[in-house]
């Protein structure tokens, strides 16, 4: 069936093949082409200037579909100003040079009300338009109301896209007296013209608006900040995390690490909030590199110049990330100033003589599974599968009320995860917008194999029958994802369907019902585990349109 996404999202640089670390200088300069850690995660950059008392925010806009269908929509504490865009290859190499670097060794102050003077609000419920004007690609408008109804009234009316589910959040960040920064494509642009968007906001307090991003979240989306300032930064009202080098795994063959699906893992162990800081330190670097850079182009030549202003001014870059599911978007993260030393970007795995992992002496690691290279969800389980060629893959098995959804991996290849089936906000049956054809099934000609079909924001996933694992597959030309459910080479745990998801959050507005069996009693509990004894691991997106689980270790 077809997808779509709708969202901030990016290509993340990353996933480095290094055996030691090597000069940042072989790279000759930003643009040298490394391959992207996360390549399906979103991106957004904050510059901090205290003097001003302002912030710059550049945002990755990510679409797949048709111009006319493209909508941006984002909630906003203060109107902002100095709207712009931001070269996309500047974003890109800012990535693929600060991103975390895991290689093996085989013995070689919080301010989150300011935000300037709150505007004068007319108590009638009038739409404020604060700014209307084209910028780039895009028709934006800036406007507030004090009745969430004539907002969206409003934007429906300028032919900006707001879909019902929508409109119970729109409701929460009005009460709240946010502003809402509107963007469309103009009738002259296309789909290509899309590039991050840059705006100045008043305030020195970040803040990722993310609530609404739950709307349209695939399962275990990463989320990528980086913020500029005279300081390190870190999270203020989410927990700081550490991704414990013991769940670092490194496959020597293939130079493949799991650093992403660590930080899924300290995610899900801190409760489903918080961030890593995968590198922090001074912007003296990136400044040197970028003024010794001979661009190959004029893109690559505008991005230097983008970077180089932007970076100039800071004297120091925070570089945080973290990996979230829909039911863990209940609030909006916002930073502070931190007080905490550098962190380098260098991972390193020792060697271990005890396992041979560096694939010596009998000429081949053993130790690693493919369960160790994917996030199957706090609500999943990983199981091994060998496959007619002989190829082993991972697949992923899900507790009752969780379903697997084909999705994007890091490396930009396909892979499953676990999905809350709650989280559906869009389902067949249901209008778009008031008075559009009602929405038809995803799930006609979907084939699960042993399983059955559940549309979750208008995509097929696959609940499959218990002791089976989903596998799944992209046509990336034709925009089409499968998903099938399979026997793994092992058994999964009884014990782990015994296990249920959790209430669901009351303020994510919103989905469906779903009739899930009561859990056993705790005495008959076994433990999830992982079929393949490999790791069960676990995406800000400014979405428009589209597991908490018991907490437990990955590994």
């Amino acid at each position: 069936m077809s997808w779509m996404k709708v969202s901030t999202a990016l290509a993340l640089m990353g996933g480095v093949i290094f055996l030691r670390p090597a000069p940042v200088e072989a790279c000759g300069g930003f643009f040298c082409g490394q391959t992207p850690v996360d390549q399906n995660a979103e991106r957004v950059i904050f510059a901090v200037d205290r003097t001003a008392g302002t912030t710059d925010m550049i945002v990755q806009i990510g679409f797949q579909g048709n111009a006319v269908d493209f909508a941006w929509i984002v909630p906003l504490g203060s109107v902002p100003t100095d709207l712009g865009t931001f070269p996309q290859a500047a974003m890109t190499a800012l990535d693929a040079n600060s991103a975390p670097v895991v290689y093996g060794n085989c013995g070689w102050e919080l301010d989150a009300s300011a935000g300037g003077p709150p505007s004068a609000m007319d108590p009638s419920g009038e739409v404020i338009v604060h700014t209307r004007e084209v910028v780039g690609p895009y028709d934006t408008a800036v406007i507030e109301s004090t009745d969430p109804n004539a907002l969206v009234e409003w934007l429906r009316t300028n032919e900006f896209r707001v879909t019902t589910p929508m409109e119970p959040y729109i409701a929460d960040y009005t009460a709240a007296g946010m502003k809402f920064l509107a963007l469309r494509l103009t009738n002259e642009s296309k789909v290509s013209d899309i590039t991050p968007f840059r705006m100045t906001l008043p305030g020195t307090s970040p803040v990722v608006p993310l609530k609404m991003t739950a709307l349209a979240a695939e399962p275990e989306m990463g989320i990528l900040v980086f913020i500029l300032g005279d300081q390190r930064y870190e999270g203020a009202n989410w927990p700081n995390l550490e991704v414990d080098p013991e769940d670092l795994v490194y496959d020597w063959r293939t130079g493949q690490h799991n650093w992403v699906h660590a930080v899924a893992g300290a995610v899900d162990d801190a409760g489903g909030q918080g961030w890593v800081t995968e590198t922090a330190g001074s912007t003296a670097e990136y400044i040197n590199r970028l003024e010794v850079t001979t661009p190959a182009d004029e893109e690559q030549a505008e991005a230097v110049d983008a970077l180089l202003d932007l970076m100039r001014p800071h004297p120091y870059i925070s570089r945080l990330y973290t990996r979230l599911s829909a039911e863990e978007m209940t609030s909006d993260p916002i930073f502070r100033r931190s007080a905490g030393s550098d962190v380098e970007r260098w991972r390193e795995i020792p060697y271990d003589e005890d396992d041979d992992s560096c694939g010596w002496g009998s000429g081949e690691a053993d130790s690693v599974s493919p369960c160790d290279f994917i996030a199957c969800g706090a609500g999943g389980t990983c199981g091994e599968v060998t496959q007619a060629d002989g190829t082993v893959v991972a697949g992923c098995a899900c507790v009752p009320g969780a379903t697997a959804r084909t999705t994007i991996a890091p490396d930009g290849t396909a892979t499953v995860a676990c999905q809350d089936m709650r989280m559906s906000f869009l389902n067949p049956g249901d209008r778009e917008v008031p008075g559009a054809t009602p929405l038809p099934d995803p799930c006609v000609g979907f084939d699960c194999g042993p399983g059955t079909c559940v549309p979750m924001n208008m995509t097929p996933t696959c609940a499959c029958d218990q002791g089976l694992v989903a596998v799944g597959s992209m046509d990336f030309e034709a925009g089409t994802r499968s998903t099938e459910c399979v026997r793994p080479d092992r058994p999964i745990a009884n014990g782990f369907y015994s296990q249920r998801l959790p209430e669901r959050p009351l303020n994510l507005p919103g989905g469906r019902e779903v009739d899930t069996p009561p859990a056993p009693p705790p005495s008959t509990f076994g433990g999830g585990g992982c079929a393949a004894g490999g790791s069960s691991s676990a995406g800000f997106g400014l979405a428009l349109l589209g597991l908490a689980l018991v907490r437990r270790r990955r590994r």
